[in-house]
């Protein structure tokens, strides 16, 4: 009975955390360069249940097995591309295929996103929306303050003249790159790259590529299991009370 109590406790926090996952997805829906992220459940690993008789260790007899209950193994973010929005904007580039753009932030670290909504600065640094520095392969991007265009090989050009290339950070496995917050990501890897082979498209913005419907369903789903297990504590709940009333009365 307790393992019941158990099994249904670990099901009710494994799907309270789908819900929380799906929600900040949800959330995000309209966060330009956005990725979702998605949780892996598992099971714990299954124990065998015996029967000892006479108290020996020797007379164990196999009567089956007892599952733990569910678990959360692993939340991974899925880097499928979003849709690229056409805005007009020139201070708006979106990444075609594999990458990331280099920003150096106000702490001097430089980290990686893909949301490319972009200002500039009073320096005349190219920036993102929290002041962090649009980084090239010579460093900071300067366009003293002038309109600038960008090829889709991505090299930055002011006056016709070129400036200098996009730093575009294209990790060998997406896997190590780890969310740090407001868009932004760092990578636990060792730092190998791959080419970059993908495009930059001025005018555009990658949408997150969170789907509604599909966040929606999950949700619901979880919800479901949520009240489910819910249901269960209390019953179980329910029968350790009379269990406990009966053992007085006897």
């Amino acid at each position: 009975m307790v393992r019941g109590f158990y099994s249904a406790g670990t099901g009710l926090l494994t799907n309270s955390r789908k819900l929380d996952i799906a929600g900040d997805n949800m959330a995000n829906t309209r966060t330009a360069g956005y990725k979702k992220n998605e949780a892996v459940s598992a099971s714990f690993k299954d124990n065998l249940t015996v029967k000892i008789d006479k108290l020996s260790q020797e007379q164990k007899v196999q009567i089956g097995s007892m599952s733990g209950g569910q678990r959360i193994d692993s939340i991974f973010t899925d880097f499928e591309q979003g849709s690229l929005e056409n805005t007009g904007s020139p201070f708006n580039l979106a990444i075609g295929g594999e990458g990331f753009f280099s920003i150096q932030e106000a702490d001097n670290v430089v980290r990686y996103t893909r949301n490319g909504e972009l200002g500039l600065d009073q320096n005349g640094f190219i920036t993102n929306l929290k002041g962090g520095r649009l980084m090239g392969q010579n460093g900071p991007i300067n366009t003293a303050g002038k309109p600038f265009e960008v090829s889709s090989d991505g090299g930055v050009y002011v006056d016709g003249n070129l400036v200098d290339k996009l730093a575009i950070y294209n990790p060998a496995d997406t896997s190590t790159m780890v969310k740090y917050g407001e868009g932004m990501f760092v990578d636990t890897g060792t730092g190998a790259q791959k080419p970059f082979a993908g495009t930059i498209q001025q005018g555009y913005i990658e949408m997150s590529n969170v789907n509604m419907v599909d966040q929606m369903m999950g949700m619901m789903t979880s919800q479901r299991s949520f009240q489910s297990c819910s249901q269960i504590l209390k019953m179980i709940d329910a029968t350790l009370e009379k269990a406990v009333q009966v053992g007085r009365m006897g």
